[in-house]
């Protein structure tokens, strides 16, 4: 076993499954936990006895997108809110480029940030009680252009302004039918049915995999762009605007934000 950052990659047989555990706070991310995921996924892909990534939240709940008390606590500073989201963009694309399949089991919640990451997975597969949401617009924050790509090639431009701008909590079965989720299990029955699964796809040839994935990469919406000099000063613009500031403090607070009507 591996551990970094509130996460831990664990081998068994042919599957190597990394745990984000920060159960206390549903599973949200920090900072070190993204900059630790690329140095698991790496871990994992140069293991030759791996044939398959497993992304899992610990205790019920896949995740609640980023630590909000992280993000007011570094917003004053720009460089460390461009250096957060390079981590988070980072950490995704890590994802996205394993050469070996990567799963996103999804229990629970998974929210924010934490729906942008399963969206870097080759597969998401959730349980019957999994929820949903992009919540940025509760908060006055930003998805990452590259966050964005691969939302609208996932669930399309209209399906995906529609959870970013309402914030809305999606089921299981509605996040199936627009296709943020691919593949739905019976919550009892989970861990069995994840198992089947895993087990369907490490029988198959890693010649195909491999080479099916590195095709897919150029299909359909193409290649997910870089982050950039200015697509993260749009990130760390929203960190450090009025409407992230109340965003934060009405988070802490437990009651609704009261935004500015500026832009």
């Amino acid at each position: 076993m591996s551990e970094a950052g509130q996460a831990k990659l664990i081998l068994e047989g042919r599957v190597a499954t990394i745990w984000f555990d920060r159960q206390a706070a549903r599973n949200a991310m920090l900072h070190a936990t993204w900059l630790a995921l690329p140095k698991l996924i790496a871990e994992a892909e140069n293991n030759t006895e791996i044939d398959l990534i497993v992304l899992r939240g610990a205790g019920g709940n896949f995740g609640a997108g980023n630590d909000i008390a992280e993000f007011g606590s570094i917003r004053s500073d720009a460089a460390l809110c461009k250096a957060y989201g390079r981590g988070m963009a980072d950490a995704m694309m890590a994802v996205e480029h394993a050469t070996k399949p990567v799963i996103a089991a999804i229990e629970g919640n998974c929210f924010g940030a934490s729906v942008a990451l399963t969206l870097a997975a080759d597969f998401r597969v959730a349980a019957t009680n999994a929820r949903f949401a992009i919540t940025p617009a509760k908060l006055g924050a930003l998805y990452l252009r590259s966050d964005l790509h691969r939302l609208v090639a996932a669930i399309g431009q209209g399906q995906a302004r529609r959870m970013i701008f309402t914030a809305t909590a999606l089921g299981a079965s509605e996040a199936v039918a627009i296709g943020l989720v691919d593949h739905l299990l019976d919550t009892d029955c989970f861990d069995e049915e994840l198992g089947q699964f895993e087990q369907a796809i490490v029988q198959g040839s890693s010649y195909t995999l491999f080479h099916t994935k590195r095709m897919l990469r150029g299909i359909g919406h193409g290649t997910t762009p870089l982050e950039n000099d200015e697509s993260l000063g749009w990130f760390v613009d929203a960190m450090q605007g009025k409407d992230f500031s109340e965003g934060v403090m009405a988070f802490m607070g437990k009651r609704s934000p009261m935004f500015s009507r500026s832009m």
